[in-house]
C-alpha cells in the first residue's frame, strides 16, 4: 500500500475497473451499447455538462441534469444506453475502517439525488465491525425504498474494497450490491 497518495488518486483506477466490468458484462448478456460517463465534484454541473457533450447518448437524461439538486460528490456515473439512465454513486474512503458515518453520507447522497445505486468504497481496508453487523443484519438499510417524484424508487447500495495493489476489488458481501456482476445484472434488467 502506498501511503503517500490519497483517495482521490484512486479514483481513475477504480472508474476504469468499473466501467470495463459494467461494459464487459453488458456485452456478454448481447445488450445494446453502455455508455458510462463519470464526473467528479459536483453533481448537476457534471451531469449538464456530459448532457451538452454527449448529446445522443444521454438525450434520455437531459430532463434530470437540469433538475437534479447540486450536491458535492467523490465520483458518480451516469450509466445508459441511450434510452434509460441510471445514477450511480461512489464515495470512495482511504481510511483504517470505514463505518456508520461514510454509509450515512452515501445514503444521504442518493437520496437526496434519486441515484438508484451506490457504493462505498475503502482503499485497502474494509468496513468497521459496527458497520459490518449492521449491513449482514439490518438488509434495509442498503436496499431503501423511497418516492422520487411521487414514483416509487428502490436505492441499492454496497460495500466494497478496493485493492491499491491488484487494482481490482474485494467484495465483502455487506449490503444489498454485493459485486459488481450483481451490479451489471441488476443494470441489464433496468435497461430490459
Amino acid at each position: 500500500m502506498n501511503s503517500k497518495r490519497n483517495e482521490v488518486s484512486y479514483y481513475p483506477e477504480i472508474r476504469r475497473f468499473i466501467e470495463a466490468q459494467l461494459k464487459s458484462n453488458f456485452r456478454a448478456a448481447k445488450r445494446r451499447t453502455l455508455y458510462v460517463f463519470w464526473g467528479i465534484g459536483e453533481l448537476k454541473t457534471n451531469l449538464e455538462r456530459i448532457s451538452r457533450e454527449h448529446p445522443e447518448a444521454c438525450a434520455c437524461a437531459r430532463t434530470f441534469a437540469r433538475t437534479v439538486p447540486p450536491l458535492n460528490l467523490d465520483i458518480f456515473a451516469l450509466v445508459t444506453d441511450s434510452r434509460k439512465f441510471e445514477l450511480l454513486i461512489l464515495e470512495v474512503k482511504r481510511m483504517d475502517s470505514a463505518g456508520l458515518k461514510e454509509w450515512s453520507q452515501l445514503v444521504g447522497y442518493c437520496l437526496v439525488s434519486g441515484a438508484k445505486y451506490g457504493l462505498l468504497v475503502n482503499v485497502d481496508h474494509g468496513a468497521s465491525s459496527r458497520l459490518s453487523d449492521i449491513l449482514a443484519m439490518e438488509e434495509h438499510l442498503s436496499r431503501i425504498r423511497t418516492l422520487v417524484g411521487g414514483t416509487p424508487r428502490e436505492h441499492c447500495l454496497g460495500f466494497m474494497q478496493w485493492d491499491s495493489l491488484t487494482q481490482d476489488f474485494g467484495y465483502s458481501s455487506l449490503g444489498a450490491l454485493k459485486s459488481l456482476s450483481d451490479l451489471s445484472g441488476r443494470l441489464i434488467a433496468d435497461f430490459s
